[in-house]
């Protein structure tokens, strides 16, 4: 977490400054996706079949009732 002094230097700092900023940040992001990747090509899926059933007929959905009833 950044401390707010570190925030307002940045909220202050010229262009220039916030373009080196920018991409310092762009670069650690771009390791740690390297390292998180690496870690996770090691991971082994587990296969799954998924099991169809049936609800007993077919049930029409609405979808603007649906959403309106989540009240979006």
């Amino acid at each position: 977490m950044i401390n707010t002094n570190t925030v307002e230097q940045i909220k202050n700092s010229p262009v220039e400054e916030l373009i080196q900023i920018i991409e310092l940040i762009f670069q650690s992001l771009k390791s740690d996706l390297k390292t998180k990747v690496k870690s996770t090509e090691k991971t082994k899926f587990k296969q799954f079949k998924v099991r169809k059933f049936s609800l007993g007929e077919k049930v029409p959905v609405n979808r603007d009732e649906l959403y309106a009833e989540r009240g979006f």
